[in-house]
């Protein structure tokens, strides 16, 4: 056997492998699509993450029901709309639960027909935390904070005007600027109910009212005898003592707050507190101690209670990232069990036995130069970036778009659902080798099939195996194994043997001229 011989033989084995593994894909989508197991693997993922291994405890699930039934969450949740689609929709639906209901699966939606397929970490992140609705707490505690520094300072004021008051025998003395002052203060409280400013700025601005207030008392009153000394001694200690702060309640404290019932609450926050655990009463074990954990690592990056917060959310959504990028791994190989199934089964229903195709190949010099031409035709009408296919298994990309939502929760993307800028040129090649082949395909052909030619040169091929269709049976096995391996990789391979082929023509004229 030449090699020529070979490479043709090599290339319309690959060519069929394309076209049947282009076929292999769409089905294992309609299916993914149809029993939505990207969803459903998401869900049941989601569920582990919180509740650990009691994630099929029903009681365990409650709160991820309750975070899926979230605003955020249910956003994410795009469904068909219009009355066509609507009307697919229930299809699709009702397939669902005739499927859950013949393998004794769960609805893992909690009464929902669907859920999201795709949920970015910033999303799950802030659902959870309001869940927790930590930002009221960070509120009240901001306010609570800001009127007990404000009271304070007031009273310390307060006490040295009454001192300078009586020195001076003048009790309305400094009384209109002191309500200016109080003035001033319930100002800067009001933006911080109204939620314009932080705590921080609040702070800084009310210390700098407090001592421009100190300092103009003493500019004025310096120069009378009856007040120097109270000046003198007490106006230092009196700027020291508006400099310091009490310090407020880390985001670590603020969580054992919430998730730990036994802990002591601050009057001020014992009714948002109560409210929260009565809203949540379910809390799987698992997730506190995980969120306890995430809130001491927030608590070294952040610098106050309002920066905690938002560390905490960046750190439960690297949590998230880095579970789903597990859960992926999963899924992906689920779905590669899921494929070689399915490519199976197609090479049994078109009949497509490899040592067959690889017979006829070597024997039908004709049929081997037609799909030798159709395989050129399809490579030469295709853009092919290099190395955009390699490896990509079109079974493992986005609904209805040939990748996988569900395989885009791996940390390094950030893109919003659907395909991403790198998978963008991927899905565009396989739409054109999609063209491309049907643009050849009609007429073509092929040795596939149980039309009687196929069938007589199968059955004369297995005279002498001592079980009846073993051969043939091995030669499906090998076609679904192959199909398994996706559209993608075969036209890759395609496109390798063809250049290889095509340059060794070309060595071979320039040989003989």
């Amino acid at each position: 056997m030449n090699l020529p011989l070979v490479f043709d033989i090599a290339t319309g084995l690959i060519f069929i492998y394309l076209i049947l593994s282009l076929l292999t894909s769409e089905l294992q989508e309609l299916l993914s699509t149809v029993l939505q197991w990207r969803a459903d693997h998401l869900k049941k993922s989601i569920e582990v993450l919180l509740n650990g291994n009691n994630s099929d405890d029903p009681s365990e699930q409650q709160f991820a029901n309750a975070l899926y039934n979230t605003p955020l969450l249910q956003s994410l949740n795009q469904e068909a709309k219009g009355p066509i689609a609507k009307f697919f929709r229930s299809i699709t639906q009702g397939i669902g639960r005739a499927y859950r209901n013949i393998t004794s699966t769960r609805n893992v939606f909690y009464g929902q027909q669907s859920g999201p397929s795709y949920i970015p970490s910033e999303s799950f992140a802030a659902a959870l935390l309001q869940k927790l609705d930590l930002d009221a707490i960070n509120q009240k505690i901001s306010e609570s904070s800001l009127k007990s520094f404000s009271r304070e300072k007031i009273a310390l004021l307060q006490e040295i005007i009454d001192a300078i008051r009586t020195s001076v025998g003048d009790d309305t003395l400094l009384e209109s600027e002191l309500t200016v002052l109080k003035r001033n203060l319930t100002d800067i409280y009001d933006d911080l109910i109204n939620r314009r400013t932080t705590l921080a700025i609040s702070i800084d601005n009310a210390t700098r009212q407090l001592i421009q207030f100190v300092d103009n008392t003493s500019t004025a009153l310096m120069e009378d005898e009856r007040c120097q000394n109270i000046i003198r001694q007490r106006i230092p200690y009196l700027r020291q003592a508006i400099f310091l702060r009490k310090l407020e309640p880390t985001i670590s404290e603020v969580v054992s707050m919430v998730l730990d019932n036994q802990q002591s609450v601050p009057p001020h926050l014992a009714d948002i507190i109560e409210r929260i655990r009565k809203e949540n009463p379910n809390i799987p074990q698992h997730l506190k101690q995980n969120l306890l954990l995430l809130s001491q690592q927030a608590q070294l990056k952040a610098q106050g209670l309002e920066d905690g917060v938002r560390q905490l959310e960046k750190e439960v959504g690297n949590w998230f990232d880095r579970s789903m990028e597990r859960a992926s791994g999963v899924y992906k190989r689920n779905a590669k069990g899921v494929a070689i199934l399915i490519g199976f089964i197609v090479a049994v229903a078109t009949n497509t036995d490899t040592f067959h195709i690889v017979n006829r190949l070597s024997k039908d010099t004709v049929l081997r130069s037609t799909i030798s031409q159709a395989a050129n035709q399809v490579v030469a009408q295709t853009s092919q970036p290099s190395g955009s296919l390699s490896g990509i298994n079109p079974t493992t990309l986005p609904p209805g778009n040939g990748s996988s939502d569900f395989a885009q929760q791996i940390p390094t993307t950030t893109e919003t659902p659907g395909i991403t800028s790198a998978e963008a040129p991927i899905q565009q090649d396989l739409e054109d080798v999609k063209t491309a082949v049907n643009n050849v395909l009609e007429g073509l052909p092929l040795p596939i099939g149980w039309n009687a030619i196929n069938i007589n040169d199968q059955t004369a091929k297995e005279k002498g195996w001592p079980v009846p269709y073993l051969r043939r049976m091995l030669g499906w096995f090998i076609s679904g194994i192959a199909l398994s391996m996706g559209a993608s990789f075969w036209f890759d391979l395609l496109g390798k043997v063809m250049r290889v082929r095509n340059s060794g023509k070309a060595n071979d004229s320039n040989s003989n001229t």
